[in-house]
């Protein structure tokens, strides 16, 4: 699936939090988490990478959570914790 494939997955439907790789195969990943900022500003993002050089990068500061790749499986459990209760919290205080 290509990049702009991507955004319309993660445009369809109620999503949580996105979990995305900054090296895709044929587009980039921090052009991604731009747009996705963009149409989903609330969105939490948890940007993944076997590179720590990229959590310097600009574009880098709009993700959420920074999650180097050689991670296990347990490293990225508490992110995606943060994330979705972070989410819902948003939601109820609209809601409220």
């Amino acid at each position: 699936m290509t990049g702009p494939g991507r955004m319309q997955v993660t445009i369809q439907g109620d999503r949580d939090t996105v979990i995305l790789d900054i090296r895709l195969t044929d587009y980039d990943g921090l052009d991604l988490l731009q747009e996705i900022r963009a149409r989903h500003h609330d969105l939490p993002v948890i940007l993944c990478s076997a590179y720590d050089t990229y959590r310097e990068d600009p574009k880098a500061f709009a993700a959420d959570y920074y999650v180097i790749k050689s991670f296990d499986l347990g490293t990225l459990k508490q992110p995606i914790q943060r994330a979705i209760e972070a989410e819902l919290s948003m939601r109820q205080a609209v809601r409220a």
